[in-house]
This record gives C-alpha cells, structure tokens and sequence, in this order.
C-alpha cells in the first residue's frame, strides 16, 4: 500500500497526507481556511471555534467566517450553546452536497455560454455584411406609443411585448386585439398587480414582470424589429427603434430571462 493511503487508511495524517487533502478540498472550491477547519473537524469532531484556531493555526479574525461558509455550504452542523461547538458532516455526505454545487455552477455557467453565443453570433454575421443598421431615437411619450403601435401593426407571425403599465396596456390593447385575429402570435409580459384586470387567455404566452424589469417597456415584430424604451414615466421618456440583429437578440433575452420576466 502506498505510503499516502497507509497515513490515511490508519488514520495517522502525516504531513504529505494533509497536503494532499487539503490540495483537494481546495480543488473543490473551498477556500484555504475551510479546508483546514473541515479537515481539522473530521479528525476533532464536536470542537468550539477557539480549539479548532489551536488545532489549525488559522487565525481568529478568520475562523468564524471559515465556518460560517462551511456551514452555508452544508458540510459543517453547528450545536448551539456557549460557545458553539462544531463538527464536520460525514465525508461521503459532505463530498455528495460538494458535488451537486459543481454540477448546478457547471450548468449554470453552460447556460451563460449558450446566451452569450446567442448574443455575440449576430455580431459576428454582421461584421461580414457591408451594410450598417440604423437606430433611431424617439422623443416623448405619445411619439413612443404610436411608434409602438407601428412596429405592432407592421408584425405578420409573432409580437413579444412588455408593458409595465395599465395605462399603456389599454392605449395598445385594441392593437393587439386586431394583430392576434390576423393571426400573429402575441406575448405579453406584464406587472404581476396588473393580472387580475386583464383577459390574459387571449394571449399565446403571458408572463409577469420582475422587480427588476418593471422599467421596461418594448416591442419585437417577427424577431426583426424592436422599439425599447426607458423613463416612461417622466418627461425624459425616449426609445431606441432599431432592426439591428445584436439589439433585438438582446431585447428578446429579456423576455426569456427569469430575471426579468417569470411565469406566474
């Protein structure tokens, strides 16, 4: 048997042995000071926060917030008392919860490429065109609208909308009555306290605004064309009118964001 494994399989943790541990507990996203403690915890379970800096060396200033992450991240239980005793999770256990954080920060990072890919693939489709897309600025809220109304009507097979207002809501409702019985495809996204007051079963897809997209106002016709606006309730309300692939891609991910819009 190696020497490595015989240190351990004995429990004698040498030197090169913790090491090497540690080196892996690291490699799993622990930070230094946690490894040390979750290492320390398993060979000296049920310790307070002091005996555990003896043992470790890791600083006082440090130790608390070590276990704090440690008991964030589940791999540490914590016995109330004074002081608070500590002692690690079962390894296998503890490996286990280690292992399901990777794999949810693995998908979640796959799903941040797939958006990015999304966004930058337009980017790179026009650098090879000669043409330039032009955007436009529109000034003043009734200007807004009824340009919002114009990319509404000039849609043939699906409009994505978010409206944060009744107000508004009702001024392009008629609107979006007469597009959805030519046949064009409708989704609405609107603010959760508006629900109750409107026929949303008329509509293909219907979601809720989020806290963070309750300033967003826009229009997408046939993933083509978009009209996003800002400031709608002061005087400074503006909009950006635009055919630009790279902004209508980035208006669309805001309605297939969970951040911004959620399925009630």
């Amino acid at each position: 048997m190696p020497a490595l494994e015989k240190s351990i399989v004995t429990g004698r943790v040498n030197a090169e042995a913790q090491r090497s541990i540690l080196n892996g507990l690291r490699d799993l996203g622990l930070a230094t000071y946690e490894a040390q403690a979750y290492l320390a915890l398993v060979q000296n379970p049920d310790i307070s926060a002091t005996q555990l800096c003896n043992k470790t060396g890791v600083p006082d200033s440090k130790i608390y917030f070590a276990l704090e992450e440690l008991q964030r991240k589940g791999l540490v239980v914590v016995s109330e008392g004074v002081p608070r005793h500590y002692r690690a999770l079962a390894p296998k256990e503890a490996l286990g919860k280690l292992r399901s954080q990777i794999t949810r920060e693995y998908e979640t990072q796959v799903e941040k490429l797939n958006q990015l890919s999304l966004t930058l693939e337009p980017l790179y489709t026009r650098s090879e065109r000669e043409d330039v897309e032009l955007a436009y600025i529109v000034k003043g809220f009734d200007n807004v609208l009824s340009r919002m109304i114009d990319v509404l009507k000039s849609a043939k097979r699906e409009v994505v909308i978010l409206v944060p207002n009744l107000e508004i809501f009702e001024r392009v409702e008629p609107h979006l009555d007469k597009i959805r019985r030519s046949g064009v495809k409708v989704k609405l996204a609107i603010p959760p306290k508006h629900r109750k007051q409107i026929d949303t079963s008329r509509f293909a897809d219907v979601r809720e605004l989020t806290p963070n997209c309750m300033d967003s106002w826009l229009a997408i016709a046939d993933g083509k064309t978009v009209i996003s606006s800002s400031e709608w309730r002061t005087e400074r309300c503006h909009a950006i009118l635009t055919q630009d692939p790279v902004l209508v891609a980035m208006s669309l991910e805001y309605f297939e964001s969970p951040r911004c819009c959620v399925y009630p």
